[in-house]
């Protein structure tokens, strides 16, 4: 293959094919189930819903992909492994270190933002009150590039983690970040981010991680 369709395209169609087939399932179900029983708000904001498709889009096409075209450059010199064959047990250890420094990086990344970009910026993303699975990338250009990408690029950047399982990572991490938004209180993962939506100043992070440790600095800092 040649470079653009290893390291732009291929990764590109993972994520967004995961990205919109998940967000095509849960729209299935917030149009079929009852919100009121498997929601944990059960009213949906179509309107909103509507200009999420067309933002998620825009912001895909035209920041996704250029940043992503720019980044080739980066990956040839990381000199990163990019066929299976080429994989070793290590890289099982990178995925899941790149699972961890993805949480990570996104957690304070967030944290901030809440801090520093939440007026100018951030608050897009929190247009969304009563999350459904589509919110989960719509957010203001400056958000998507400076905190959302980086949250899934960096990490096998850092590990340099096998292409074939960097592929991976991008589906696991693009799941992820769709089902915490999805907004069905059957799911876990859904009402901690449903929380953070709800309350602005808990839950920043996507598997708690980053909150727990957030949680014993905020006691520390008050016992003192």
């Amino acid at each position: 293959m040649t470079e653009l369709q290893t390291f732009v395209i291929n990764p590109f169609y993972c994520s967004f094919f995961v990205y919109w087939g998940l967000s095509f399932i849960f729209f299935l179900a917030d149009i079929s189930l009852d919100n009121k029983k498997y929601r944990i708000e059960p009213d949906i904001n179509w309107k909103l819903y509507k200009k999420s498709l067309y933002h998620v889009l825009y912001l895909q096409f035209c920041y996704s992909l250029p940043i992503m075209y720019m980044l080739i450059p980066f990956w040839k010199w990381r000199n990163i492994t990019i066929e299976y064959n080429q994989s070793n047990h290590t890289d099982i250890i990178k995925l899941i270190t790149s699972g961890l420094l993805g949480e990570s990086i996104f957690f304070y990344l967030h944290y901030w933002s809440h801090f520093i970009l939440y007026p100018q910026v951030h608050k897009v993303h929190h247009e969304w009150k009563h999350t459904c699975a589509i919110a989960a990338a719509y957010a203001h250009p400056i958000e998507y590039i400076c905190i959302s990408l980086p949250s899934f690029l960096f990490p096998p950047m850092i590990t340099g983690l096998n292409w074939y399982y960097s592929n991976i990572w991008f589906m696991i991490a693009t799941t992820s970040v769709v089902i915490d938004h999805s907004g069905y209180n059957i799911i876990n993962a859904s009402k901690i981010h449903w929380d953070h939506h709800k309350y602005s100043n808990v839950n920043y992070g996507t598997n708690t991680i980053g909150d727990v440790v957030h949680f014993f600095y905020k006691k520390y800092s008050n016992y003192n």
